[in-house]
């Protein structure tokens, strides 16, 4: 009868290991994880060339933290100004804009940001936009004009939940 017994203790014993050292693990994990939240979402431009919105806070250490807004465009040959800010307009006449931080895409340093691909900074966006509204924003592209696309109120939430937080 012993010898169930001690088996039982072992495997006991092995299971409380494990989990003491996992528990370091874990709590490393946590914050890669909370880092890696992002929200996504496709649309179509006022031509009906796609886009894909990415609404993230910024991981890498060496560059400012905060919340960003990437836009990537899908139709091919589209290349955006990484220099310009990005314009927003509500329904109701309100403007902001959003600095351009497309730089941070790649690592700091490196001059080859994608050129389909602009990053904004979610801090300018205060007062917060209501979302209750459509939100048209003026996507700067790299031959000086701008492409309207108009984001509807579940993402205007979102991204004001997230401009709110700051960083």
């Amino acid at each position: 009868m012993a010898w169930p017994q001690r088996r039982w203790r072992a495997r006991l014993l092995g299971v409380l290991v494990a989990l003491l050292l996992a528990v370091p693990v874990l709590v490393l994990a946590m914050p890669a994880q909370a880092a890696a939240e992002i929200q996504r979402w496709s649309l179509a431009d006022t031509n009906g060339d796609g886009w894909a919105i990415s609404l993230f806070e910024q991981p890498d250490p060496d560059f400012p933290g905060g919340w960003r807004l990437r836009l990537t465009a899908l139709a091919l040959g589209e290349h955006l100004d990484h220099q310009r800010s990005l314009e927003l307009q509500d329904t109701q006449g309100s403007h902001w804009q959003l600095a351009n931080h497309s730089e941070e895409q790649v690592p700091a340093g490196d001059p080859a940001v994608p050129a389909s691909s602009a990053q904004f900074d979610l801090a300018g966006l205060q007062p917060r936009p209501s979302a209750i509204f459509p939100l048209r924003l003026a996507i700067p592209l790299e031959n000086g004009s701008d492409q309207a696309l108009m984001l509807s109120p579940e993402i205007v939430e979102a991204i004001g939940l997230k401009a709110g937080q700051g960083s």
